[in-house]
């Protein structure tokens, strides 16, 4: 990928499971991108769903799971993630084989 591609994500279904909390159904968005301070791929996304800040959350869409932090709430009544594990869609950078 070179920086003036669109980065990779998932937009479509997924459950969102708040910690100790029940599942939901929702619509998301995410994205990653590879991020050279941090020397690694990142992902963040929006959930059409209002959960509360500061959580951490498991993300299920089609492709996997992976824990997300509730970051912030827009005025559409979206939530705002950012990533904590690996991606929970396919990457090309992460699922190269190298061969």
């Amino acid at each position: 990928m070179t920086e003036h591609e669109e980065p990779e994500g998932y937009a479509g279904p997924a459950t969102v499971a708040p910690a100790g909390g029940a599942e939901l159904a929702a619509a998301v968005h995410l994205v990653s991108r590879f991020d050279p301070l941090a020397g690694r791929t990142v992902w963040a996304g929006r959930v059409a769903a209002r959960l509360p800040l500061r959580t951490e959350v498991l993300v299920t869409t089609p492709h996997g799971s992976a824990r997300a932090e509730v970051t912030e709430h827009d005025v559409w009544g979206n939530t705002r993630l950012r990533g904590l594990d690996r991606p929970p869609f396919p990457v090309e950078l992460l699922d190269a084989t190298g061969g």
